[in-house]
């Protein structure tokens, strides 16, 4: 049996426990664990007896996608990288160093592709960002987006604004090394992005608007 088929045989179950069945849409998890490994196979190289293959790992996806997948970044990352030293020692395949993945947004990749580099791309310096509520109570609240926080009428939020028609439990904002993605929780009125409902997790930025209910929010970049 060839190498390559090997892989192909190692690969299919351990990416179906992992991602098949619990990301099934747009541009999967399961997607880039396969490319993870062809990319793997094909930059592997003989050293004498054993077969060495890079151990850092780049995946490169699009503004979108990286939105829709930064709140599972962590877990992600942790398994792909458990995935491809899976594979390897299956095939006795080495690396030079410790498996290690990361996910980067790049707006060069066009929605539903995925580019993997066998070394990490040096990324601009983080960006830190806070929310500032512009018309609503309580009047001129700020909050850093430096952790998840959770938005509604209810006290047991972390942002808690008191508005009629806001649901007790109506957003969350989560960061993922420094980016801050917008959940709406199934609210009664709706979340909204520069006056566009939020129908799925949305990467923010500086400038952003945010809507809920009477309440009007703004996205700000600190220390600008």
């Amino acid at each position: 049996m060839s190498l390559f088929s090997r892989i192909e045989e190692a690969c299919a179950s351990l990416i179906e426990r992992a991602f098949a069945r619990t990301f099934p849409s747009d541009l999967e998890p399961a997607h880039i664990a396969r490319k993870l490994v062809a990319t793997m196979e094909a930059k592997a190289s003989h050293e004498g007896q054993t077969i060495v293959a890079p151990g850092t790992y780049t995946v490169r996806v699009s503004a979108g996608d990286f939105a829709r997948l930064a709140p599972h970044r962590q877990y992600l990352e942790q398994e792909w990288a458990a995935l491809i030293a899976e594979v390897a020692r299956r095939v006795s395949i080495g690396f030079d160093e410790p498996p290690d993945v990361m996910l980067v947004e790049d707006p060069a990749v066009v929605a539903g592709a995925v580019e993997i580099d066998t070394a990490f791309i040096e990324m601009p310096a983080t960006k830190h960002y806070r929310l500032r509520i512009v018309k609503g109570l309580p009047p001129d609240g700020i909050y850093p987006l430096d952790r998840t926080l959770a938005i509604g009428r209810s006290t047991t939020n972390d942002v808690v604004l008191s508005d009629p028609r806001i649901s007790r439990r109506h957003a969350r904002i989560e960061t993922s090394s420094g980016e801050p993605i917008l959940v709406d929780l199934d609210s009664t009125n709706g979340t909204f992005i520069d006056g566009k409902r939020v129908t799925e997790p949305l990467r923010l930025s500086a400038g952003n608007v945010m809507t809920l209910g009477n309440t009007t929010l703004a996205i700000e970049e600190e220390g600008v």
